[in-house]
């Protein structure tokens, strides 16, 4: 992740409740409806210096586009594939989280992109989606959110049912081999500013055996400081066994990057790993 992703000014007016969509005065807006929305999500990344790393590269992947399609798995809010849309692509969003596909639905409609969005798990992808694709991407670390081994590896399994022979698969995630070597682990300062208030998020990354706790601190001052605090749980993969199941389940390992930039893999160094295989 890239710290310029999570510095922006939020505008107060086009915030959003979590029920039904409705907006809310600012003075009864509470941080814990503010926090736990999707669109507070979608307000914390910088889409514009995100996608102008992200859709080059996905586009030099995947090449022209072609009937089957991009699959864009845990599709968030939707940017991605509107930009990639707004490029000629066919593509699907596929999320399991109603609130991120709610957002989502507004990021295609003021994009005017022609995105079909579809609510379902990794583990569903294929049975909701069907196959054939010509590509599958899964983007901002959404898949160590699968949480488990286990599920990180059907997740893989999926994303090569859906593609066709030939078909190109595009993964990141965050590079855990560095992170782990990190005593604390604190990443991704995020600064946002609604209604005159500053508030400041980081993460903390504690490794457990074989899964990493993400524990997201906010602090804001407003007539005294205050906090909210929660932790979400993800599954650290590694460039190993990302290669692994990958083989297994038919796609042939192309890449290994770096980041967006295209330079190998370091899991010395490497912020991200990348990885592009193709369907056998």
């Amino acid at each position: 992740m890239y710290l310029s992703d999570r510095l922006i000014v939020v505008d107060s007016e086009r915030r959003r409740c979590d029920s039904g969509g409705m907006q809310a005065p600012a003075n009864i807006l509470a941080p814990s409806s503010l926090f736990d929305a999707a669109d507070w999500y979608d307000r914390t990344i910088n889409w514009s210096a995100r996608l102008g790393r992200e859709i080059p590269a996905l586009s030099e992947v995947f090449g022209p586009p072609a009937p089957g399609g991009l699959l864009d798995a845990g599709c968030g809010t939707g940017h991605q594939a509107a930009a990639l849309a707004k490029l000629g692509y066919r593509v699907v969003g596929a999320d399991a989280n109603e609130s991120m596909l709610s957002v989502a639905r507004q990021t295609i409609a003021k994009e005017k992109a022609d995105v079909r969005l579809v609510r379902a798990s990794y583990a569903e992808l294929c049975q909701a989606l069907g196959t054939g694709f010509d590509g599958v991407y899964c983007l901002g670390n959404s898949l160590a959110a699968a949480g488990t081994r286990e599920s990180v590896r059907m997740a893989v399994e999926q994303f090569a049912k859906c593609l066709r022979p030939g078909g190109k698969l595009f993964i990141q995630v965050l590079n855990f081999e560095r992170m782990r070597k990190e005593v604390p682990c604190v990443q991704d300062p995020r600064v946002a500013r609604v209604d005159g208030l500053e508030y400041v998020s980081v993460r903390q990354f504690h490794f457990v055996e074989d899964w990493v706790q993400v524990t997201n601190i906010t602090v804001w001052s407003d007539n005294g400081w205050h906090k909210r605090a929660h932790a979400g749980r993800l599954y650290p993969v590694t460039c190993d066994e990302l290669r692994l199941w990958c083989h297994d389940a038919g796609i042939r390992t192309d890449h290994a990057w770096g980041g967006y930039t295209r330079e190998a893999f370091s899991a010395e160094r490497a912020i991200d790993l990348v990885l592009v295989g193709t369907r056998i």
